[in-house]
């Protein structure tokens, strides 16, 4: 997220005389962090502490264990993951579209 701020910020400054879509540029932001807060809260955060707690009561060795690891809830919690994923893939593919179609019609006028 910071590189993609300051690539931003250059942008800003290389085509200061360009006219930003500021809608797009609103959806960018929401998918990359709604896309993030998902991916922390459905699957790292849950998984994470389940880790933590295996840990303690059963030592780090079965924490990271396949037996731990490949429980049916775990392998849930880890495929929730692709919900965050796929949110903010779509952000970064509409930063991508963004990034070229600015760079493209400063290159054309």
């Amino acid at each position: 997220m910071l590189g993609i701020g300051l690539m931003l910020f250059v942008l800003r400054s290389l085509y200061r005389h360009e006219v930003w879509n500021e809608k797009l540029m609103k959806f960018i932001f929401w998918a990359t962090n709604v896309g993030l807060l998902a991916m922390a809260l459905l699957s790292l955060l849950a998984v994470g502490i389940w880790q933590a707690i295996a840990s303690i009561e059963h030592g780090m060795w079965y924490a990271r264990s396949n037996e731990l690891m490949q429980q049916p809830a775990m392998v849930i919690l880890k495929w929730l993951r692709a919900i965050g994923d796929t949110i903010f893939g779509l952000g970064i593919l509409a930063l991508c579209y963004f990034v070229f179609e600015i760079s493209f019609r400063k290159k054309t006028e």
